[in-house]
């Protein structure tokens, strides 16, 4: 059986896709949207693209563009560039244009083909590739028709929307239909936040706009899901609040700078929920806060981060975007829960800091005491005041080794309260338990099960009866 990975398809014909989705005004005499003014007020500013890849260099070697007689007698015809069409839209009237960043990748040479024919080379004036989008610039000698970003973030499922694109190689082709869903994740990138919509997208219709009913882009096509390969109604388009800064910083630097709060967060459990007494299991909750980060001596771990910048925070996936669109150096709004209720500060964001060099710490002799956590299957190390406590051993099929707890890890807090040593652990586990509560939420620090050390993180362990 296909998996549904293998059908999701850039819509792109051979390597690019474009395609632009618009809502026009409601007509007079029905329901549904009038889209022909709208369509040819906006059809100008979208173009298509084509890029030639090169000639790979086994192939080209020791060919001048004659044709190929094999040692069998069998004569091929001489290797020619591949040529990938795509789809994009004049974002500015001096000649940037907006595109996905697979429809250019790899590309030797680009030109751009605008509706009344007109051809012009272009060049690259940057790219994000977690983002999938691409900046071009052409000269033309005279301002060009240019379409305006609008704001994804009006957008509701069953908005009127309308693609404009150039599916396999058709230029100016047209479709309409809705929005179905809003803030998709189909796991092709770091930023997955798709709008989905039924309106046509085939291949070639990649990097094209997707406009609301005033014309406005609101999105940026890219993918589609298709068992055949063409559209099916479930089309993908990048919104455009994460498509406009973007190309604004593109446009200003060459390259994407991203925006950095300085705090790792995760999920909320409805174990954790209960344990840290949270109202309920949305926002992002912090495990860690950078001492050198925006969110130094604002966010504490145990935290629940709610909103950042006027946008509500559902998810940790939720704030690691919204973070990302803020530019770097503005200040923004946090609201968070602590204690009981709601908080909130202004602070700064930043870039983040350039990576460190990870050094292998010595190896130290393990303290010869251990406490016995036979609730939760551990053994604890004893610790110097304030270090925590740490695991030298886990009980297998135990809770803690069933919850994804390793030796060597380092318990820091206990439903949400600072842990100081293994005794000190100990006597607040003995309180947990006679207050007959199901689980304790430790955070946690040092590596996952499968290597990787994510940061400090919250895990809900159930007590072994």
């Amino acid at each position: 059986m296909t998996s549904p990975r293998r059908l999701l398809l850039a819509a792109a014909f051979v390597t690019g896709t474009a395609a632009l989705v618009l809502t026009g005004p409601a007509a007079r005499s029905s329901n549904l949207p009038q889209m022909a003014d709208l369509a040819a007020r906006v059809m100008p500013a979208v173009v298509s693209i084509a890029s030639t890849d090169p000639v790979p260099p086994a192939a080209a070697a020791g060919n001048n563009g004659d044709d190929i007689t094999l040692a069998s007698g069998t004569v091929l015809p001489p290797p020619k560039a591949v040529e990938a069409l795509g789809s994009g839209f004049v974002i500015a009237p001096s000649g940037y244009i907006l595109t996905n960043a697979h429809v250019i990748a790899g590309a030797a040479s680009i030109s751009v083909t605008f509706q009344d024919g007109m051809i012009v080379p272009a060049t690259v004036v940057g790219r994000d590739t977690d983002a999938d989008i691409a900046v071009l610039k052409v000269n033309t000698g005279h301002p060009l028709p240019f379409v305006k970003f609008g704001n994804s973030t009006a957008l509701r499922v069953g908005d009127w929307v309308l693609a404009i694109g150039n599916p396999y190689g058709l230029p100016g082709s047209t479709s309409a239909g809705i929005v179905s869903a809003l803030d998709r994740n189909i796991n092709q990138g770091t930023y997955d936040d798709f709008i989905q919509t039924d309106a046509a997208i085939n291949r070639g219709n990649s990097g094209g706009p997707l406009f609301n009913e005033k014309g406005e882009v609101i999105g940026v096509d890219s993918a589609i899901y298709s068992p055949s390969g063409g559209s099916v109604g479930i089309g993908f388009a990048i919104p455009s609040a994460m498509a406009q800064p973007v190309a604004q910083s593109l446009m200003a630097r060459g390259s994407m700078v991203r925006g950095w709060l300085g705090a790792a967060t995760q999920e909320v459990t409805p174990e954790i929920q209960a344990t840290l007494h949270l109202p309920n299991t949305a926002g992002a909750l912090v495990g860690s806060v950078s001492p050198n980060g925006p969110a130094n001596g604002i966010l504490q771990p145990g935290d629940v981060i709610t909103a950042l910048k006027g946008t509500a925070i559902t998810s940790p996936r939720a704030l690691f975007i919204r973070t990302a669109q803020i530019p770097a150096g503005s200040k923004a709004l946090i609201t968070f829960w602590r204690d009981g209720s709601t908080r909130s500060a202004t602070l700064r964001i930043t870039v983040p800091p350039p990576p460190l060099d990870e050094t292998v710490a010595p190896a130290t002799a393990p303290a010869p005491a251990a406490i016995a956590i036979a609730s939760l299957g551990i053994t604890l190390s004893a610790q110097p005041a304030g270090a925590g406590a740490t695991i030298t051993a886990v009980t297998a099929k135990g809770p803690a080794s069933t919850a994804g707890i390793l030796a060597g890890n380092v318990i820091a807090q206990v439903n949400g309260q600072p842990t100081t040593s293994a005794a000190a652990l100990q006597a607040q586990l003995r309180q947990l338990t006679k207050a007959k509560l199901p689980a304790a939420t430790l955070l946690i620090t040092g590596d996952t099960a499968g290597g990787a050390n994510p940061g400090p993180r919250w895990v809900s362990v159930p007590f072994q009866k």
